[in-house]
């Protein structure tokens, strides 16, 4: 996992009544405060991760995943993850056991939650967590699950190393994504040839190093216009594009909108 960050709160795992999900699908709720970690974990059932508030940041050993409210994360059984929020949010924990995971992959990935998929959270936060196995709300959380099976996947991603040189580099570059060094440089700074660095990355992480660093870039665009609305100039600034025409440019490449449509669209689906 990620080193801990400075003045950040730890909390405790909420845990489920009985210490397992006592239905095949159950849902739990709850608050993290702002700048709040919990610590790596994890279930011997699926859990699907999404804030109906704030945005959430989630890290396994292999990636990084930035969830804004109209996305959620799907973290497979036996996943180490760790859950945090820089500015707060309101969270359901969709827990879902072994045997109805078939269909949802054993892979982490960031999934699209449609306006019909947001409504059925919603709903399910209102049923008892023992809920009877024949009623309307065993019906509910099995649409529920439907919906999740079919829901569009997005690629809000970063893939991480776990080289440590690599990691050094990744952890520069989150405090500064402006920086603009060629390999060469890092290699000086880590220790390692420019070749060396470049095959490590593509072996890691399946992306060569300019690939990994412009998602890396995307992920903290995105966390900086959901959480404070900055302007598109400023952030394009702070990233260390030439100019905010390259940052809109980039952004819709990746995701298909501007950052202008994609607030907009946010602002719709919240």
């Amino acid at each position: 996992m990620l080193k801990k960050r400075q003045n950040w709160t730890e909390v405790e795992l909420i845990k489920l009544p009985g210490g397992k999900p006592l239905r095949p699908i159950s849902l739990l709720r709850r608050t993290l405060a702002p700048q709040t970690i919990v610590p790596a974990h994890r279930h011997a059932w699926g859990q699907l991760l999404y804030a109906y508030e704030g945005v959430l940041d989630i890290t396994t050993p292999t990636g990084h995943y930035i969830v804004p409210p109209h996305r959620a994360v799907w973290v497979p059984p036996d996943n180490p993850h760790e859950v945090s929020s820089l500015h707060g949010a309101e969270i359901s924990s969709i827990y879902i056991t072994t045997e109805e995971t078939d269909s949802l992959g054993n892979e982490c990935y960031v999934l699209e939650v449609s306006a019909l998929l947001r409504e059925l959270i919603m709903a399910a936060v209102q049923q008892p967590i023992n809920y009877e196995g024949s009623s309307k709300a065993s019906r509910l959380f099995q649409t529920l699950r439907d919906q999740i099976t079919t829901a569009n996947r997005v690629p809000l991603y970063l893939p991480l190393p776990s080289d440590p040189r690599l990691l050094k580099i990744y952890y520069q570059l989150y405090d500064c994504p402006d920086c603009k060094w060629t390999l060469e440089q890092w290699g000086s700074y880590v220790g390692a040839s420019d070749r060396t660095l470049q095959r490590l990355f593509k072996k890691e992480t399946g992306l060569n190093f300019r690939s990994w660093r412009q998602q890396l870039r995307l992920q903290i665009a995105l966390l900086r216009l959901v959480n404070s609305r900055e302007s598109i100039t400023n952030i394009a600034n702070d990233l260390g594009y030439e100019s905010s025409s390259a940052f809109i440019f980039m952004f819709q490449q990746q995701l298909g909108v501007t950052p202008g449509e994609y607030i907009k669209s946010l602002d719709r689906k919240i």
